[in-house]
């Protein structure tokens, strides 16, 4: 049954909203104070020469993609057209699963609340923002 759904999705609308959430979520990383703030928590050294680009953009686009679809496939699911629809389902999924799934890394990874809160943040608003796109473009 979900397969059907497939073919009824907007692909330009998944391609937008996985750009939008990359774009959002660069701007977001890269903006002091948030910046320096998830540097600090998450120990990483912007300095030091890291991996290329590359090996960190492509898995990114995928991951997002993958999701956008299935956000995508959730709002078809659901009937949701409207952007109160988009907004509810972006915040819904942001905080059940980007918000928590972030506070479990935290957890285990021990790196401080500033780190769950700006990536919790950060996946609640990218799900709406990527909520909003898929469900009113339809």
């Amino acid at each position: 049954m979900i397969f059907d759904f497939f073919g009824e999705l907007n692909w330009l609308a998944i391609v937008v909203a996985t750009i939008a959430w990359f774009a959002f979520s660069a701007i977001w990383y890269s903006v002091p104070p948030l910046s320096k703030a998830w540097q600090k928590a998450s120990k990483v050294d912007m300095t030091t020469d890291g991996p290329p680009l590359a090996s960190l953009f492509g898995p990114t686009l995928v991951g997002y993609f993958v999701t956008t679809i299935v956000i995508a496939l959730i709002a078809r699911g659901i009937g949701a057209t409207e952007v109160v629809d988009g907004v509810a389902l972006g915040a819904a999924l942001g905080v059940g699963f980007g918000a928590v799934s972030a506070l479990v890394s935290q957890i285990y990874e021990q790196k401080g609340s500033t780190y769950w809160l700006i990536n919790g943040l950060n996946a609640i608003i990218a799900y709406i923002i990527v909520a909003l796109i898929v469900t009113v473009w339809v």
